[in-house]
């Protein structure tokens, strides 16, 4: 991670406590140093954000509570660790409980106790940014998939629309339980046939009684060889029935669909008219 997302802030108004957290993390951190509130936030604002900040609690007119939570507000990222006397161990505390500082230290304190504490500090500041980074990027990613997917509503519109107004019927038959069920028929059968769609759905012997019976023999045998005989696709002309109780003769391009072993899932076909009707 860039060195600049990881630097830290420590804030005492004593030189010497300065000097010794200089001394214990100068060596492993990048540390700046301030020796007041105000100091502080005037460097956050020039030179932040900060990944965390040391600051002790006893400082004259700004203390470290109020500090903090001042730096909480201006970068809510910030890692804040406080510094405190054995007297102000109930403040801390508190200010631990409420969540204003991640962490509290007793002076006097171990080298290696402030150095586990930043790293620590720096580990949740590090899984903050990566939380955040992980939202903004599924953020986008669900941005990009909602624009496909109305890019795909709009292309279905558009294929409705030009199936509707088609003179190709296209129709799709379920292959389960070696039955041939009707799935899909689109809109525009009802403009060839005067039929409703909805009737090859709910109806599984609507299409047999439509078919005129001296060319239903034809149909069956285009079915038959592709479920049985491994052909991808054939033809078939036939005459249906209309509403009005003429017939129209259609022509019937069907395909197979299968699975991987070769057994057939679905058929999907094409009726194109193929003379006007007739009685």
């Amino acid at each position: 991670m860039d060195i600049a997302t990881e630097r830290v802030l420590c804030v005492d108004d004593q030189i010497d406590i300065v000097k010794l957290l200089e001394r214990q993390l100068g060596d492993h951190f990048h540390c700046d140093f301030a020796t007041s509130g105000a100091d502080a936030l005037n460097m956050l604002d020039k030179s932040g954000p900060y990944a965390a900040i040391i600051a002790d609690y006893s400082m004259p007119t700004m203390d470290g509570i109020t500090l903090l939570g001042e730096i909480k507000k201006r970068s809510p990222d910030t890692i804040g660790i406080m510094l405190t006397a054995f007297s102000d161990i109930d403040v801390a505390i508190g200010a631990l409980h409420r969540g204003n500082i991640f962490r509290f230290l007793r002076k006097p304190w171990e080298a290696e106790e402030v150095k586990k504490a930043l790293s620590d500090a720096l580990d949740q500041y590090h899984l903050i940014i990566s939380e955040r980074r992980l939202k903004e990027e599924l953020a986008e990613a669900n941005k990009a998939l909602d624009a496909k997917v109305k890019e795909l509503d709009e292309t279905n519109r558009l294929l409705e629309y030009w199936v509707e107004f088609s003179p190709a019927v296209l129709y799709s038959l379920d292959t389960a339980n070696d039955q041939l069920t009707p799935s899909y028929v689109s809109k525009n059968f009802q403009r060839l046939t005067g039929n409703e769609r909805t009737a090859m759905i709910v109806d599984p012997d609507f299409w047999g009684s439509i078919v005129h019976p001296e060319d239903k023999g034809d149909l069956d045998k285009a079915r038959e060889m592709l479920l049985n005989a491994n052909q991808d696709a054939v033809s078939a002309k036939y005459r249906v029935k209309c509403a009005d109780g003429n017939y129209v003769s259609v022509v019937d391009s069907l395909r197979v669909v299968r699975n991987r072993n070769g057994d057939p899932l679905e058929i999907v076909g094409c009726w194109t008219n193929a003379s006007d009707r007739i009685n």
